[in-house]
């Protein structure tokens, strides 16, 4: 007897891709992506999706989007689900979500109206419509239209400034685009300014809340600062938040990992530019990122290391060292890597731990 299929749309397909990408914390987007989520999910579930099925659902064009429902449902059981018919539920309430936002799951061939809009410069329309979605949006579809922001905006023939100067005070903005989607590598036209733009409204004693936006912000620029050769900019960055700034233990240990890490670590940037490389500073991160990394998940994990590995460019001989150590001393965080990992150049190996948004969209 020929096994079922379930003919889906492209919408509940994207959706689908979606949360898997979310778990995974890496886009599928290769031949080598759909085989490394086969076998993270043989690990979980003790089933099997074959690389090629994978490739044919989620990244062959023309695929006819009718998957055999024991694949649906290995995949349900994989996201935390008793049955593809269960996750489904979940999933058609997010397609409803895009079908509402005017959201295309795939803008290589149609781009959508936010697009479209923000392209020519017509705002008003898309800030109407982002004011009227609540903080307490559920998680995906902040992510969405985080994505969707994060594409118009990257891919913008014109000038963002109007865009960051208007909207940065909309909460599916702040929370969906800025901090759910950061670009560390400021991919996005204007991003610094559009950061500037973010931290205009922020007071850091107000809540813990309002010290992590100022911490996470302030980072990223002094990091970008650093890197386009901006002494001067650095400095001030340097000062502000090490210094006029001044966490106490319970402040910093109630950060979130993301920004916590980063405001630790590119504490070495603004002291290279004063002193050199301050080795006895790296000793100390190194050791307390050790004991965050035993409480962190998976994404967390490759996070802190990314953030490590790449603040120390300062020192390509101990960063070389470093990316060899940790690949022996954290064997989970590279599992399903490329068999040659070993072998690639630094920069490329930092591109497999990045789990930043401007590798995603």
């Amino acid at each position: 007897m020929p096994k079922p299929k379930y003919k889906i749309s492209s919408f509940l397909l994207n959706n689908l891709k979606l949360r898997l990408e979310i778990k995974l914390t890496y886009q599928i987007i290769t031949k080598f992506d759909c085989k490394k989520l086969g076998d993270l999910i043989f690990e979980e579930t003790n089933k099997t999706v074959s690389e090629s099925t994978i490739y044919r659902i989620f990244l062959l064009e023309g695929y006819a989007h009718a998957p055999y429902i024991h694949t649906l449902d290995i995949f349900a059981e994989f996201l935390g689900y008793s049955e593809w018919f269960e996750l489904e539920k979940t999933l058609n309430e997010l397609t409803n979500f895009q079908f509402l936002a005017g959201l295309f799951p795939d803008e290589r061939e149609y781009k959508s109206l936010i697009t479209f809009s923000i392209h020519a410069g017509h705002l008003k329309p898309v800030y109407n419509f982002l004011e009227q979605f609540n903080p307490d949006l559920s998680f995906e579809k902040k992510l969405l239209i985080g994505r969707q922001l994060f594409y118009s905006l990257k891919t913008n023939p014109s000038s963002n400034l109007k865009f960051f100067k208007n909207f940065n005070s909309l909460p599916i903005v702040r929370e969906g685009f800025y901090e759910y989607l950061a670009d560390p590598d400021f991919t996005i036209p204007d991003y610094d300014k559009g950061l500037v733009h973010y931290l205009s409204s922020v007071k850091p004693h107000e809540s813990n809340k309002s010290l992590q936006d100022f911490i996470f912000a302030n980072s990223l620029l002094l990091r970008y600062y650093f890197l386009k050769k901006n002494k001067s900019k650095v400095l001030d960055l340097g000062r502000l938040i090490y210094s006029e700034i001044s966490l106490t233990e319970k402040e910093l240990s109630e950060l979130y990992i993301y920004p916590k890490i980063r405001y630790l670590a590119y504490r070495l940037l603004y002291e290279f530019i004063q002193k050199g490389f301050n080795q006895s500073y790296w000793e100390w991160l190194e050791d307390f990122s050790t004991k965050e990394m035993n409480l962190a998940v998976l994404y967390e994990k490759r996070m802190i290391l990314h953030t490590l590995l790449d603040v120390l460019q300062l020192n390509p001989t101990l960063q070389v060292q470093k990316m060899n150590e940790f690949y022996h001393q954290f064997p989970t965080v590279f599992t399903h890597f490329p068999s040659n990992f070993t072998k690639l150049s630094i920069k490329d190996r930092l591109y497999y731990l990045n789990p930043n948004a401007s590798t995603f969209v």
